[in-house]
């Protein structure tokens, strides 16, 4: 009796393309979940919420304009070397000095947030170039990089100071997102030493890790595993799109290398970049360094906790340097 051919099994080469081609469907199918996913990180970190800040600008364009009046603050753009237009506001001290402070907002914030700080350094002697950076207030730039680009778009607006005051005093202040780039400049500063002095308000010691670590908490993603094999993923979109990864925004690696002094201030009560990375930073930093921290402050509120004793660590501080330089 003949056998039905539709029964006959496979032969070993049939099976192997079979397999072959099975597994390159599932490989393609992870891939496309994987990018698909990615996207949607890198939309979330770098593009949608760069400008939710941007409703504080019209009270900050207000004030300047008072401020123009009664101070002379001036209204700068330059051109960054990426070809965006890189905005900021210039504010002089009433006595004339050649200090100047660039203060440097956080994720989602702009210039305007500076002017918490303004009679801080004011009353120290010091001009204000309150930054707006990249994607944020009236900068340009297609997304956040999370100090990668921000950090030579410092360089340029100490270029500018530079010019405006040679061989002036140059410190850079920066909170968050904006103390994270300050720290990543720190290593172009290594160079030439054109910055005095940094003070890190609430920096991520690694941005990859922190957004891990966010992942875990607001996904509710099953341990670790899923979020490191997405982050990848979410690397390759962030460098197709901007040409950046998340994984070069690492300060604790700049840190290593600087010989600036840097303070570091953070609340023990932040729950957005934890205090343990402040500790981190410090300690992996090469050069002279200072930490406090505030036990009940959250994230970048240390100044609204205790206003007076974060304005005296920050003079303290300024002093230090500049008894030693």
């Amino acid at each position: 009796m003949q056998s039905n051919s539709k029964f006959r099994p496979l032969k070993k080469g049939g099976l192997q393309r079979w397999l072959l081609a099975f597994t390159l469907v599932i490989i393609l199918c992870i891939t496309g979940a994987g990018l698909f996913i990615g996207n949607i990180i890198y939309k979330e970190t770098s593009v949608l919420h760069s400008h939710l800040g941007d409703q504080n600008m019209d009270k900050f364009r207000y004030l300047l304009e008072d401020g123009k009046k009664e101070k002379h603050s001036e209204e700068i753009t330059i051109t960054s070397r990426f070809g965006y237009p890189l905005s900021a506001t210039y504010i002089p001290n009433p006595t004339s000095t050649d200090r100047t402070l660039i203060f440097l907002h956080g994720f989602t914030e702009n210039r305007a947030t500076g002017l918490n700080y303004l009679d801080i350094y004011l009353n120290d002697g010091f001009n204000l170039l309150l930054v707006d950076s990249r994607a944020h207030g009236d900068s340009g730039g297609n997304s956040v990089t999370w100090g990668n680009y921000e950090k030579y778009d410092l360089d340029q607006w100490v270029d500018w100071i530079g010019h405006r005051f040679p061989g002036g005093m140059i410190g850079v202040h920066g909170i968050s997102m904006g103390a994270a780039t300050a720290l990543m400049h720190a290593e172009l500063n290594e160079k030439n030493k054109r910055v005095a002095f940094y003070i890190a308000d609430s920096s991520y010691s690694d941005f990859e890790t922190l957004l891990a670590s966010q992942m875990e908490q607001r996904l509710n993603l099953p341990g670790k595993v899923l979020t490191r094999l997405l982050l990848p993923y979410a690397n390759v979109v962030a460098y197709f799109n901007s040409s950046f990864t998340f994984h070069q925004a690492s300060p604790i690696r700049a840190v290593r290398n600087i010989t600036t002094p840097v303070l570091y201030i953070h609340g023990e009560a932040d729950k957005l970049v934890p205090a343990h990375m402040a500790l981190e930073l410090y300690n992996a930093t090469k050069g002279p360094r200072q930490i406090y921290l505030f036990p009940h402050a959250g994230h970048v509120a240390a100044i609204f906790d205790d206003r007076d004793r974060y304005g005296g660590v920050v003079q303290n501080f300024v002093h230090s340097v500049e008894q030693h330089s």
